[in-house]
Parts: structure tokens; sequence; C-alpha cells
């Protein structure tokens, strides 16, 4: 069993204004490697982190850069429920599977 949670790129680079939505995102991350240490046999913790998605900075009139396509991020999620990775916070794009 493999559970995924999302946090975001606030986590480690906050901007002004974002102290909420940081704190969020690091005690998620926090949660899931300490989570992954306590588990049950069998259960696999991480979270992706994405940073914006490109796709949605279009929609919102916003430019693209700085964003990943959906699917480049869609492959973190399938890395985070499809291998044995626990504990990790997976970054889109940051590597890239063989």
């Amino acid at each position: 069993m493999a559970i995924s949670r999302t946090s975001g790129q606030a986590s480690r680079w906050p901007l002004p204004g974002s102290g909420a939505i940081s704190l969020v995102n690091a005690g998620l991350e926090g949660f899931v490697r300490a989570a992954a240490l306590e588990a049950p046999s069998g259960i696999r913790v991480n979270a992706v982190s994405p940073p914006w998605v490109s796709e949605t900075l279009s929609r919102l009139g916003m430019e693209g850069e700085g964003g990943l396509p959906a699917s480049v991020v869609a492959q973190a999620y399938a890395r985070a429920v499809e291998t044995p990775v626990t504990g990790q916070v997976i970054e889109p794009g940051a590597d890239v599977d063989g």
C-alpha cells in the first residue's frame, strides 16, 4: 500500500506572504519522513512536491516560466505509488527516471 501526499516548493523556497503555506508544506514533508519510519511493514509514505503546473499557469493567464507540464508531474506521482521508495519528498523534474 502506498500513501502519497502533495506538498509544495514553498517548504524550501518561501516568498513574502507565504508563511502559512510554507509551514504546512514543511510540516507535511516532515510528517512523511517520520510516518515512513513508523508505518507497518508494506505501507509506504511519500510526498510529491511539484512546482506550478504549466497548464494551470496557462489557464490562469500567467507566464509558464517555472512550471512543469502535467505529464512530468504525473510521473512523480506514479513513482511515489509504483516504486518501493518510502519516506521521500519527490520533486518532479528534479531527477529523470531511466
